[in-house]
């Protein structure tokens, strides 16, 4: 068994230490340790139950009085004292029940009786990583079962935790020096997470963040640490590119073609094919005419030169998404002008933590007390994950389905223009040019890291419009207006997210190549893990897995245990390849289709790099983080169709 692991020792605090810690920690999570730590019920009656947060804000005082904050963060300090004391909790876990009834009291707003297993199990997790570990199946059949995994990024990493347990023969290719996936390719300034750091943590790593939303750095540097304590620094084959895997349908083996540093050729035989490659670092450039021929610096945000020189020049962003929307703030103070090229509006929600270093005695308590850290956990996967998706639903009797999908939709759209306006009130100019016109999450809402106080600036101008063409001096908009006065041209448009598993060749059974079986940019697959005819292939973050609202990092896991348990239920049958049932396949991806129907993303007013050519929703998961945890809770083998290699079917 593969034990879960800790980037940092836990500290011993002080009384005073956690009395510091306590006055800036979450009260409802500190009012959940106390109840926890003493099973005194009266801490779950009134006048201790907070209330609602609005927005996405931590809600650090509960909305309690002074008085009632301070008694509950004195019962804190007493009980995080006995616990490190070593007296034991007199809850050690709560029950799914009592998880609902906890979560309920601590959100201040009903979590339904369907969370109470996701969330009990979550937060047992939290207080002891070895709960997950001991929940799941173990068997010799795994120990030396050859597998390679494509990616050491973020997936690649919760590949590597779970074959470790399993004590696979396993090897990981990164085409990269470092591990970290996008993490290491991503410098351009700004660059950070836009999910709670300590929702971008692994159950199995905790980590010491400084910052409540870390920049790429940081986040670099946990990824390196992870594989290193993990022990599997040597099972990584760094500067080395896939160039295509191969299915010998008669050896039941999958070959994979590498191209190592030296530029030499290997193959790698293995039983099973992870997929761990991600769509989030391919840069997608519209397709305008002269893109490249523009004559001084020009390049997607995704490819930042190393050392170049911004000061005093005038630079234009082709963008205004999640990576504008970080580099812009970030440099608009020391360029000459700044020039942002706006082809469509987006949704910008408050950013209360942007920025804000975690204290010292606070990062300590996360550290050393495990109860309130579940439960400070708790509250942001709820508050980031499904909280939020009830505003994506569609409402068919909605009265004014133009503007927002349904009341609480159309609330959020009343909530987030008034943040605008708040910044822009002196600038009627601009708020005609960024408040949107479709609901409220039908593109990717975005954290304001400083961006209308940017775009307030003197030196920047918003331009309202796309470019249609590039030049030698400039860019051309959809007007007709040419801008010449332009050093460095930064194309911040995204990425190819429709074509999943676009950098080496997959070819599966029949000689068939997973691009023919997808349609190039259809990309589909059984709980975004299975295709039919890719025997013994596996994906994390496949088609259709990004959260519409959560943790990318809990995705990644919760799919690849569910890898775990269908791969050693083939090998403890005698099985040598499984490979998802057709009916199975098609009704989950009719299912998929026909939720996104009726969500916020396929509104007639939106558009989306989320969508393919045809318009279908290829990169987002429609389901609940509830629904979707509890089909890849359990594996069946009945799901899918297995083989032994004299031919026999299961």
């Amino acid at each position: 068994m593969t034990p879960p692991i800790d980037l940092a020792p836990a500290p011993r605090l002080t009384e005073a230490q956690i009395r510091t810690a306590a006055a800036s920690a979450n009260v409802p999570a500190l009012l959940m340790l106390v109840f926890q730590a003493t099973g005194d019920e009266r801490w779950l009656r009134d006048p201790y139950r907070p209330t609602r947060g609005k927005g996405l804000g931590d809600h650090d005082s509960g909305g309690l009085p002074e008085d009632v904050q301070a008694e509950i963060r004195e019962a804190a300090v007493a009980a995080i004292v006995d616990l490190q004391e070593g007296k034991p909790p007199a809850i050690e876990f709560p029950s799914p029940e009592l998880t609902i009834e906890m979560m309920s009291i601590c959100m201040g707003e009903p979590v339904g009786a369907e969370y109470g297993g996701m969330l009990s199990e979550g937060i047992a997790t939290r207080i002891d990583p070895h709960v997950a570990e001991q929940a799941m199946p173990t068997s010799p059949q795994t120990h030396g079962l050859s597998v390679v995994v494509i990616g050491a990024g973020l997936a690649g990493i919760a590949a590597t935790h779970q074959l470790e347990a399993m004590g696979a023969d396993y090897v990981v290719i990164e085409k990269q020096p470092e591990a970290g996936g996008n993490w290491w390719q991503t410098v351009y300034p700004g660059a950070g997470v836009d999910t709670p750091s300590h929702l971008y943590s692994y159950s199995f790593a905790r980590n010491d963040w400084g910052q409540h939303f870390e920049l790429r750095d940081r986040i670099q540097e946990y990824f390196a640490e992870v594989v290193d304590r993990l022990g599997a620094t040597d099972r990584v084959r760094y500067d080395t590119e896939v160039l295509r895997a191969v299915y010998d349908e008669d050896a039941m083996v999958w070959r994979t073609t590498i191209r190592t540093s030296s530029g030499a050729e290997e193959v790698l035989e293995s039983t099973i094919l992870i997929s761990a490659v991600g769509v989030l670092n391919r840069p997608k450039l519209p397709a305008v005419p002269g893109v490249g021929t523009f004559a001084g610096p020009e390049f997607h945000s995704a490819e930042w030169p190393p050392g170049l020189d911004l000061d005093g020049k005038r630079v234009a962003v082709v963008g205004n998404g999640a990576s504008a929307m970080q580099i812009v703030p970030a440099i608009a103070g020391r360029v000459g002008h700044l020039t942002v090229f706006q082809r469509s509006t987006q949704w910008v929600a408050p950013f209360e933590k942007f920025m804000t270093p975690i204290g010292p005695e606070l990062r300590q308590l996360l550290e050393s007390c495990p109860i309130y850290f579940a439960w400070y956990w708790a509250r942001l996967f709820w508050q980031f994950g499904d909280k939020v998706i009830e505003a994506l639903r569609v409402d068919p009797e909605w009265e004014h389905p133009e503007r927002s999908v349904n009341a609480r939709n159309d609330a959020h759209r009343a909530y987030f223009t008034r943040y605008i306006e708040t910044f822009l009130a002196d600038r009627p100019d601009l708020m005609e040019k960024v408040v949107p016109t479709y609901p409220p999450y039908g593109k990717r809402i975005l954290l304001d890291n400083g961006w209308y106080d940017a775009l307030k600036r003197d030196n920047v101008t918003l331009v309202p419009e796309g470019v249609t063409a590039v030049t030698e001096a400039g860019v051309t908009t959809e007007s007709g207006t040419t801008h010449e006065d332009i050093d460095v041209l930064v194309w911040a448009t995204g990425f190819d997210v429709a074509r999943f598993l676009a950098s080496f060749e997959v070819v599966g059974r029949g000689g068939q190549t997973i691009r023919e079986a997808w349609d190039d940019d259809n990309p589909r697959a059984y709980l975004g893990v299975a295709v039919p005819g890719f025997p013994n292939l596996f994906m994390l973050g496949g088609p259709n897995t990004f959260p519409g609202s959560g943790s990318f990092t809990y995705f990644n896991e919760i799919q690849m245990q569910y890898i775990r348990r269908l791969v050693t239920q083939m090998v403890d049958d005698g099985l040598h390849e499984i490979e998802v049932d057709e009916t199975t396949f098609e009704e989950y991806n009719d299912a998929v289709d026909r939720t996104h129907a009726a969500m916020v993303w396929t509104h007639p007013g939106t558009s989306s790099n989320w969508r393919n050519a045809e318009g279908r929703v290829v990169y987002l998961n429609p389901f609940l983080n509830v629904e979707f945890w509890q089909m890849t809770r359990t594996s069946d083998l009945g799901d899918f169709v297995g083989r032994r290699r004299e031919a026999s079917r299961s």
